[in-house]
């Protein structure tokens, strides 16, 4: 293809918004560019100070907790016709507002190839952080919960049947897209990936930290993402609680990385257990930070109901940390049972405790052997892969485009 494409990226996210998923719009973006496509940035959230050399126009949400309000919309729905007039291609994160709108305006209306990158299901999520629902999320998709998650699960089958292509994050994905009515024959698995994160004076950083919250004495479990009920981190500081009372584990501290909607009931569990010691609540850390909070770990720990697939546990394997994991959703697709980690029953409290002891008892898991497996388990976690399969689902669906001769860009 001799004139590269002209691609508009939406998301409900983008930096200084934290997450996985912020990131890797940001370092997609940044290679593309760098590869000579012309590409912009459509997102909810405030602006950021950081100077782009791509287009990147974000709309205040304007209501607390980060909801889009109805003029937050309105002003989103504006720029995307603005701005995908003039774009050859959509590709969007999101499968909710600025996915809706991007099928709606961009793909129904102005007739551009939508691309959609299914890496979750917020109406699943939704549901369970309401107490609506405590089925498995495939049970979930032949349920009826009550108008809104209707609405929800209407909204994201439209985008998925409707899209041109569905990158799907995992194989556990990839099903569940077929389960909510995507063609098998247009979903693409292209795998996360974190090793284009640059990791700079690791030992020093983390010695830092260990200071700064108290962790110098004893064993550290990290756990970490949004805080929501759907976590499991009420498991984990049973879990602790539960050690700390048998006196099988005096010294054994469990860091909580994030922030969310559960915090307050899990600081009031962690109060009542009388764990104000071994429990430690960071809040929300900066993306150039994360990394080094995950080195905490002598164990990390990811207790949750279901994942598309973890961006923390790429990142603790990079680090060679020993991860235990729920068996559930994309987890076993990273995590090899006794080799690169252990796979539990989510929420198990025993399955919980006997990993933890065997991590800490077992010289393996502290061993060169084991950062070696960690790092050849990651061989097909790889960014490069990300770039190369992404930038050929795009030329695909656009190989039989006519391109107008390039216009000057009005930014």
């Amino acid at each position: 293809m001799d004139k590269k494409l002209r691609i508009l990226i939406t998301s409900g996210i983008f930096p200084p918004d934290i997450g996985g998923p912020a990131r890797v719009i940001e370092q997609m973006t940044r290679e593309l560019h760098q590869k000579g496509f012309e590409v912009k940035i459509l997102a909810f959230g405030e602006k950021s100070e950081q100077n782009y050399p791509f287009l990147v126009e974000k709309i205040s949400c304007l209501k607390a907790g980060g909801a889009h309000s109805l003029l937050a919309k309105f002003r989103f729905a504006l720029a995307l016709y603005r701005l995908a007039r003039e774009v050859d291609l959509i590709y969007t994160y999101d499968l909710y507002t600025a996915g809706f709108l991007s099928w709606l305006l961009g793909k129904k209306m102005l007739g551009k190839k939508l691309v959609v990158r299914f890496a979750g299901d917020s109406a699943w999520e939704s549901a369970f952080n309401q107490r609506l629902t405590q089925d498995d999320i495939i049970t979930f998709q032949k349920k009826h919960y009550g108008f809104k998650i209707w609405r929800m699960k209407k909204m994201r089958g439209w985008i998925l049947k409707g899209a041109d292509k569905v990158v799907a994050v995992s194989y556990f994905i990839k099903n569940l897209a077929i389960k909510i009515g995507a063609p098998a024959e247009k979903i693409k698995v292209i795998y996360n990936s974190v090793d284009f994160i640059e990791i700079k004076n690791l030992d020093e950083r983390t010695r830092e930290l260990r200071h700064q919250w108290g962790l110098t004495g004893g064993k550290v479990l990290v756990t970490g993402g949004r805080l929501v009920t759907w976590k499991g981190i009420d498991g984990l500081i049973e879990v602790v609680s539960e050690l700390k009372e048998r006196s099988e584990s005096s010294s054994l501290k469990l860091l909580i990385i994030g922030d969310g909607p559960d915090r307050k009931r899990l600081e009031k569990i962690v109060e009542d257990k009388k764990l104000a010691s071994e429990v430690v609540f960071t809040d929300r850390v900066p993306l150039d930070k994360i990394v080094y909070y995950y080195n905490l770990a002598d164990i990390f720990i990811l207790n949750s109901k279901y994942e598309g697939l973890s961006h923390m546990l790429l990142e603790a394997l990079n680090l060679g940390r020993p991860v235990i994991a729920s068996n559930c959703g994309g987890n076993p697709e990273v995590i090899q049972d006794g080799k690169n980690g252990l796979l539990v029953e989510y929420n198990n409290v025993e399955q919980l405790k006997l990993a933890i002891k065997r991590m800490l008892m077992e010289p393996y898991w502290q061993s060169i052997e084991h950062k070696k497996i960690c790092q050849a388990s990651l061989e097909k976690f790889n960014w490069q892969n990300v770039i190369d399969q992404t930038i050929k689902v795009f030329e695909e669906l656009t190989k039989n485009l006519s391109f107008p001769r390039k216009r000057e860009s009005r930014y």
